[in-house]
């Protein structure tokens, strides 16, 4: 199992590759253009995010409850079973 130190060291190995490549262009040839580049970035962060959950170095997100929206469908619910 790699340690979280290598987890975030190969990632940020794989952004500084990506970072130079888009960054030493050349004005007459881009190598990489942004939407690439900003669709790679954020790939790569993702995917260091995924494997830190993967390995225990971190908790899945719990999503936000909406609870307005969870009454509301609650109310229904009692509402259809008044109804039968």
């Amino acid at each position: 199992m790699p340690t979280e130190g290598e987890i975030r060291g190969n990632h940020k190995a794989l952004h500084d590759a990506m970072s130079a490549v888009y960054y030493a262009k050349s004005q007459e040839q881009q190598a990489i253009d942004k939407a690439d580049f900003d669709a790679e970035h954020g790939t790569n962060w993702d995917e260091l995010e995924a494997e830190l959950i993967t390995e225990g170095y971190r908790e899945a997100p719990v999503p936000e409850r909406d609870l307005p929206a969870e009454v509301d469908a609650l109310r229904t619910r009692l509402d259809n079973a008044a109804i039968n």
